[in-house]
């Protein structure tokens, strides 16, 4: 606009001379040079004021990529974790934070602890910052030693994609490993070897364990992997058998969440006297009937008996013996008898925790530290 201003005052200057000067030819020719001059001067301002214009938009349009740039959304972070199974129950975060910074940086671990103990569940989770190392602890720490136990480690999964490889697992397992075995009622002395060579003499035991509670002593029951033709020989041969002085409870492991039909009935008795033995306590029902197996749980560090015991019976005798021998005297103290609950279904005054649950008394999804079955 200053430019603008000056070319018109630059004219008006050279109009006052002209009306001043003598000679027509000169006004003439200053009117000419007038005439031709403004042109010049409107052109000149909207030439200046179209470039003023132009340049503008394209100002803004040179800044719109800038506060593209700016606004473009940052990567997502690294948020795949990595699943750890069959962990001590002694272990500490501190250990596996350890074993896994060897392969970069931790961004999270967690490992969940039991409520009652404050130990380890058995597994946990943990997320590296990025997918590279994320592969290289998973190819390098799977099956290796932590605490004392195998780690087995693969990438976490969600759960309807965990179940579904679950099911697909299992059905391999049993077609590559046979029939899974329970076996109940086991005397807490009894090892795995003990086990295993009872089992032996009916074909090849590919697997046997024997579940133990965060102290390290045996439940009380165990399971065994054979062929399926060999599994049904040895279920037929050691069912109500006896093996270390207690009569073993074998059948086919279930399916989590389902309950055979106990073929016999377990009763509980208690309210015993301290003096009271074995011996006495299965004659008494023996008058009902056949008396399967009779046991009274003893203190371990005491060997004296803790006032109750199991006596297991044919349904229809257990039945009878039960409404008989409930409320009966014995040695000074009155009986209570009644069918023995599994621990944990509610009925605290007869619960019990000695491996029988008529039928595949272990849950296998109670046990986090078995992990998808690794054991």
């Amino acid at each position: 606009m200053n430019l603008d201003r000056a070319f018109v005052l630059l004219f008006a200057s050279a109009n006052a001379v002209a009306g001043f000067t003598p000679s027509g030819s000169a006004f003439s020719v200053a009117s000419q040079q007038r005439v031709a001059f403004v042109p010049k001067v409107r052109a000149a301002s909207a030439l200046f004021s179209e470039v003023e214009e132009a340049t503008e938009p394209a100002v803004e349009a040179a800044a719109e990529p800038v506060e593209a740039a700016e606004e473009a959304p940052a990567a997502p972070a690294f948020d795949t974790a990595i699943y750890i199974g069959n962990i001590s129950f002694m272990a500490v975060e501190s250990e596996l934070r350890a074993a896994f910074s060897e392969y970069g940086t931790i961004a999270k671990i967690q490992m969940p602890l039991d409520r009652n103990t404050s130990r380890s569940r058995g597994f946990a989770f943990v997320t590296m910052s990025n997918a590279e190392e994320h592969a290289a602890a998973i190819e390098n720490l799977n099956e290796t030693e932590v605490g004392g136990r195998t780690i087995y480690v693969s990438e976490s999964l969600p759960k309807d994609k965990v179940a579904e490889n679950k099911k697909k697992y299992q059905s391999q397992k049993k077609q590559k490993w046979g029939s899974k075995i329970y076996v109940g009622n086991l005397n807490f002395q009894t090892s795995m070897e003990d086990l295993n060579a009872a089992f032996a003499e009916y074909g090849e035991v590919m697997d046997c364990f024997i579940p133990t509670d965060y102290d390290g002593n045996p439940r009380g029951f165990g399971f065994i992997q054979m062929a399926e033709e060999d599994a049904v020989k040895a279920i037929e041969g050691l069912n109500g058998t006896e093996l270390d002085g207690r009569t073993l409870n074998v059948n086919k492991s279930l399916p989590k969440g389902t309950k055979a039909t106990p073929k016999q009935v377990k009763l509980y008795v208690g309210n015993l006297s301290w003096g009271t033995e074995e011996e006495a306590l299965q004659e008494l029902f023996e008058e009902y009937g056949k008396v399967v197996d009779c046991y009274i749980p003893t203190d371990r560090e005491t060997g004296q008996h803790r006032g109750f015991a199991f006596v297991t019976m044919e349904p229809d005798d257990a039945l009878r013996a039960a409404d008989e021998t409930d409320g009966y005297e014995l040695d000074g103290r009155i009986l209570r008898v009644n069918e023995a609950q599994p621990k944990g279904s509610g009925r605290t005054y007869n619960n019990y925790n000695d491996g029988y649950d008529g039928g595949d008394a272990y849950d296998e999804g109670s046990d986090d530290s078995w992990g998808n079955d690794s054991y």
